[in-house]
């Protein structure tokens, strides 16, 4: 498989990537099987997110003897500091790991800040801190707030 670097992160990953909203459609055998296909195909790169219900840990069972091998990217739909937190630990534990390549802030309706009286933004760096992630994310839908993330 060919690799490429993720952006400035300077990791290296598949430039085939596998998006994980459709196992959760499926038995945890079938999504293990496809999962260990896609390894074994050279896939190294794997984005799911809290809101994709039983997908974490379905990567977890399937890929968590592997994770050395994998860039994990997932997402949390926490607005404050302690829902952040809280999901971050959820998602740790079903992906049977102990860090997260790139964490997400999923969608919010305003871009998180410094300081911001919520503190999502704050979880984020604190988790970075501390090594449970490496890198900090936003996905978004809403291009004002996109652009201004840029």
């Amino acid at each position: 498989m060919k690799m490429t670097q993720f952006g400035k992160t300077g990791i290296m990953a598949s430039v085939v990537g596998f998006g994980a909203i459709p196992i959760q459609r499926i038995t945890t055998d079938e999504s293990t099987k496809i999962l260990r296909k896609a390894y074994d195909a050279g896939v190294t790169f794997y984005d799911t997110a809290r809101g994709y219900t039983d997908s974490e840990e379905k990567i977890g069972l399937a890929l968590g003897d592997v994770r050395k091998n994998i860039i994990l990217a997932t997402k949390t739909p926490g607005r404050d500091y302690a829902g952040v937190m809280k999901d971050l630990d959820t998602s740790l534990s079903l992906l049977k790991t102990d860090y997260i390549d790139i964490y997400q802030l999923h969608n919010p309706d305003i871009l998180p800040k410094p300081g911001d009286e919520n503190g999502a933004y704050d979880a984020m760096v604190d988790a970075k801190k501390s090594g449970k992630i490496l890198h900090i994310g936003i996905t978004n839908h809403r291009l004002n707030t996109a652009t201004e993330a840029v």
